[in-house]
């Protein structure tokens, strides 16, 4: 294998996304958008085992929302195709594997994975949660 090849087979991907489409559209589209959002999807949609695919294809539906209200609704427009086009080569659910990990990160228990209460200033439901996941994380493995 040339030093070419070997490049481009470690170098996939664009800034440790799928590609640069999936890049962009996260950086300049979703992360503009407030974790907040997708609340509702995410909650009633937490037992799913489609929860990422199907949360993916909501934020594409967002997305395809978005350009539709930022181009000037023209017959044949062309800039909207273009994007349109553009936004088929993002990982749908690439996205929504981030964006479920921030709301995660952010309201949900770092032990059981309940839903944290507003009040709650930690990453526990309960100082119960916070000890047993810290005899956890100091018990001896093996």
């Amino acid at each position: 294998m040339d030093l070419k090849q070997d490049k481009i087979m470690t170098n996939k991907g664009h800034n440790g996304w799928t590609n640069y489409a999936t890049w962009r559209v996260n950086l300049e589209q979703i992360d503009d958008i407030d974790t907040d959002y997708w609340t509702d999807f995410i909650e009633d949609n937490r037992a799913s085992d489609t929860q990422e695919y199907d949360l993916g294809m909501q934020i594409k539906d967002k997305v395809e929302e978005m350009i539709s209200m930022q181009v000037t609704p023209l017959r044949n427009n062309i800039a909207e195709s273009y994007a349109l086009a553009f936004i088929n080569n993002v990982n749908w659910r690439e996205i929504a594997s981030h964006v479920l990990d921030t709301y995660k990160e952010n309201y949900w228990c770092d032990n059981c994975n309940e839903r944290l209460d507003e009040r709650y200033m930690s990453r526990y439901c309960s100082s119960e949660c916070q000890k047993e996941d810290e005899l956890l994380a100091t018990h001896e493995k093996g």
